[in-house]
């Protein structure tokens, strides 16, 4: 018998920092039995009430509620993030856990890989997704700190988020029975609305002053009004020979987000 997929998301003033978390949970809710959306309280907008809007929309969607403030070291701000990560994990009944972050969408052309994996594969614990990270426009990407991770994980495994909310670590050795795919994660926290992005990253840089942040780019953008320039942050990578070009094809869900954003692209010279 088939296993039972359950998918879940953390969101926080989704809009006003222009996610495309709406298109993450339609790129996957007709494959998953249930959706849990955790919305943190967002002081920005209205990301609660737009939630409710698409538990409406999508019956298998399930809304809770996430204290954003919690007991987290002052400096460590971003373990929250691995905190409310978890509690969604707790929440999820179904035999497979799917992590699917608000900048993170899947693409319907590779996504029966996994399901596959997921339906048909009993020995497998957990699933490494390569990733596409789009920065400053939808034709270049680069490989960030980290080029896969896992999304997908059996509900009974020791699966945790540790630290940041990406960082997916099993307490168990017994659970390190782990395949890849070639199923693409795409993440686009690095494109759309520039005057929203430097608010965004901002606010999310303020979460890891222990390891350095906010970069003093960003404070000056932030503190100038200036839009975010990703052609500025990412200069550096891009004369070290990092950008590649991207020459696939966007998940379909994305196309109205991706012509409502053209305006913002950015070009690396």
């Amino acid at each position: 018998m088939a296993n039972t997929i359950g998918a879940h998301m953390i969101i926080r003033n989704g809009d006003v920092y222009d996610f495309p978390w709406r298109e993450g949970i339609r790129s996957v809710i007709e494959h998953v039995d249930e959706f849990v959306l955790l919305e943190t309280h967002s002081d920005l907008d209205n990301t609660y009430e737009e939630c409710l809007k698409m538990a409406r929309e999508y019956p298998k969607i399930r809304v809770i509620r996430g204290d954003w403030d919690g007991d987290e070291p002052e400096g460590h701000e971003y373990l929250r993030l691995s905190r409310l990560t978890n509690q969604c994990i707790e929440e999820v009944k179904s035999t497979w856990q799917w992590q699917v972050q608000g900048d993170e969408v899947w693409h319907e052309g590779e996504i029966q890989e996994v399901l596959d994996i997921m339906h048909f594969h009993p020995h497998v614990r957990a699933i490494m997704s390569p990733f596409h990270h789009f920065v400053g426009n939808f034709s270049t990407v680069f490989p960030f700190v980290y080029q896969g991770s896992f999304r997908m994980a059996r509900r009974d495994s020791t699966w945790r988020a540790d630290g940041d909310a990406w960082i997916m670590k099993f307490s168990d050795p017994q659970d390190n029975a782990v395949t890849y795919s070639h199923a693409h994660c795409y993440h686009y926290g690095f494109t759309g609305d520039l005057e929203k992005r430097v608010l965004k990253e901002r606010k999310f840089q303020d979460l890891f002053k222990s390891k350095g942040f906010p970069d003093p780019r960003v404070v000056a953008m932030a503190d100038c009004g200036a839009p975010a320039s990703m052609a500025y942050l990412f200069q550096d990578a891009k004369d070290k020979g990092l950008f590649r070009p991207f020459e696939g094809t966007h998940p379909a869900v994305m196309k109205q987000w991706i012509e409502d954003h053209r305006q913002y692209e950015e070009v690396f010279a």
